[in-house]
């Protein structure tokens, strides 16, 4: 009976002992999830840090961020922008969702998402070097003072009229696109057809050029459709006016 009695007490005590609070299992924390790393760009030349960092140059809808010491832009009458530069290297991008580019005889193209022209860039002077660092982005080197200017309007108007001959075209272009670059060429064609779209026939497109080069003073430049068709020494020997 003794014996049954002990036994009786141990199991007793084991019971209590297990329910005791101070024996409870402690809870299981969870270990923290490690937080990722942000990659941040250092590229100076990266189009967002360009468009985060510089000053704007803005013509019209077109703003063109630089990045130089002291870039600060002048607004000019007819809508166009300058900046001058003391020298050395700058960075330009072209507005989110536009390209940059830039063209052999120091101009440039600022271009929509369908490649058109919106805007265009000059430097003086135009030897200045301009290098295409992304679609976004060029870099402008030069190791004198330098202007750049931007210009969102090529041609002021494109008005239909008769002339000596037949219909003619008479085209009023920009102060910027009569400083003869590849990029005002671009652009006075393109603003030529957006205002006179049957203007976009065989010679015309050489007739304008014409003028461009040889012609940068004259106030109104006169397109007729009905001119031939001729090669570019022709063209210039007849003064832009081939019979």
């Amino acid at each position: 009976m003794r014996a049954r009695g002990a036994v009786t007490a141990v199991a007793l005590l084991v019971a209590l002992v297990g329910c005791s609070p101070g024996f409870a299992e402690p809870p299981q924390v969870a270990s923290p999830t490690p937080t990722p790393t942000v990659q941040v760009t250092a590229d100076p030349s990266d189009p967002a840090v360009v468009r985060a960092t510089g000053a704007p140059l803005t013509s019209g809808p077109v703003t063109v961020t630089i990045v130089a010491p002291a870039a600060a832009a002048t607004p000019a009458d007819d809508g166009s922008a300058t900046v001058a530069l003391s020298g050395g290297a700058a960075l330009l991008a072209a507005p989110e969702g536009m390209t940059l580019e830039a063209l052999s005889d120091g101009s440039a193209v600022v271009r929509d998402d369908a490649g058109r022209f919106v805007a265009g860039l000059t430097t003086e002077p135009r030897r200045t070097g301009l290098e295409q660092v992304g679609p976004e982005v060029i870099r402008l080197s030069a190791d004198q003072p330098v202007v750049v200017w931007l210009a969102s309007v090529a041609v002021e108007s494109a008005t239909w009229g008769e002339a000596e001959g037949g219909r003619s075209l008479g085209v009023v272009a920009s102060a910027w696109a009569r400083v003869r670059s590849l990029a005002a060429q671009d652009g006075l064609w393109t603003q030529v057809v957006d205002q006179a779209p049957d203007a976009d026939v065989p010679g015309m497109q050489d007739q304008l050029e014409c003028h461009e080069l040889g012609a940068p003073d004259k106030a109104s430049w006169n397109l007729e459709p009905w001119r031939p068709v001729v090669d570019g020494i022709d063209m210039i020997a007849a003064r832009c006016n081939p019979t």
